[in-house]
Formats: C-alpha cells, sequence, structure tokens
C-alpha cells in the first residue's frame, strides 16, 4: 500500500458484503449507529483488512445480522480530496481532535447524552458538510483477537501495523466500483 501522503488525491479501496446472487453496482451505505465515522461508505485500503471484515461481521454465525455464509469484496477508486487524513496528516489529525473534543463539550454545556451515534448525527449535520469535509481517512488501532488466528504485532502492545479505513460521505467519490473477490467464506 503506498502511503497517503504528499498531493495523492484517489486510492484504491475495497469494501466487503454478504455474497448475493447479483453483484452491487455501488457500494452499500452504513448506516449502524454503531458505526465509528458516522453513516457513509466504508472501505479499507488494504484488502486483508477488507477480507477480515467480511469474515467477522458479513457471513451469517449464530445471533448474526448477516444473511450469507459468504461474502464478497469490492474494489473502487476514491477520491479523497476533500477528506480528513487523521492517519498520515499531522494538521487533519489534530483539526479531527479539535472538532471531536468541541462537540463533545457543546454535547456536554447542552446536558445532552456523549454518545457516538448522537456525536456523529451532529457532525454530520453541522459540521462536515460546513467544513467541505467529504469524508475521513481513520486508524481504528487493532489488537490481536484472541478468537482468531490474527497476529496484527508480534511484540506485546505495540500495534505498529495500521488498519486503515475510511469512510466517504458522497456516493459521488467513488467511481469503478466493481466485484474483486466473490463468495468468499
Amino acid at each position: 500500500m503506498a502511503l497517503l501522503i504528499g498531493n495523492k488525491t484517489r486510492v484504491k479501496g475495497f469494501h466487503a458484503q454478504e455474497h448475493r446472487p447479483t453483484e452491487l453496482k455501488q457500494p452499500l451505505k452504513c448506516v449502524d449507529k454503531k458505526a465509528w465515522l458516522g453513516v457513509g461508505f466504508y472501505f479499507w485500503l488494504e484488502v486483508i483488512y477488507a477480507h477480515y471484515w467480511g469474515q467477522d461481521f458479513k457471513i451469517r454465525k449464530n445471533n448474526s445480522k448477516a444473511n450469507s455464509d459468504s461474502y464478497d469484496i469490492y474494489t473502487a477508486d476514491l477520491n479523497i480530496e476533500n477528506c480528513l487524513n487523521t492517519v498520515f496528516d499531522e494538521e487533519h489529525f489534530t483539526n479531527f481532535i479539535e472538532i471531536i473534543e468541541e462537540a463533545i463539550l457543546y454535547f456536554k454545556s447542552k446536558r445532552k447524552p456523549v454518545t457516538l451515534e448522537e456525536i456523529n448525527r451532529f457532525l454530520a449535520d453541522r459540521v462536515w458538510a460546513r467544513l467541505g469535509i467529504e469524508g475521513i481517512i481513520y486508524d481504528d488501532k487493532p489488537t490481536n483477537p484472541r478468537n482468531k488466528n490474527r497476529i496484527y504485532s508480534e511484540i506485546p502492545n505495540l500495534y505498529y501495523k495500521k488498519r486503515i479505513q475510511m469512510v466517504l460521505f458522497e456516493l459521488k467519490n467513488i467511481s469503478n466500483f466493481e466485484l474483486y473477490f466473490e463468495n468468499q467464506k
């Protein structure tokens, strides 16, 4: 994966979904209230993490919302020109922290509960569009899962591999969406 630094305006992303009998024509928007960056189109910047997401969240398991016994991975070209790059851009990272902390202070001043869902809704309704932000590139800090054979770090507590995901708020920033891996188990 090429580092997202310099003046790069496009990257390749990977989108995992439940396997369906017909190919998707566009990515599906995540509207889950637990989505850490809010409502939007989510992509991983390395295919291995799309596979893990498919295995963990897109395959039917006991008590799972998934409706398939396999998953597909799609790829697309992503326009990141107007995205906050909280992973590789120090100024963007600092601005992101300030925006989140200001939102938290606002909620506390209004005696409103500070929840992921409410903060994301507030940012979507009042902040991101006003600032011209059309997406966020984010490192979700992996850890070695106990119940999976995945090692993100051989050194305990030093998770040096970035697990980078991004959300795009607008479909207009996604092009060349196509099936990459089909019917993965």
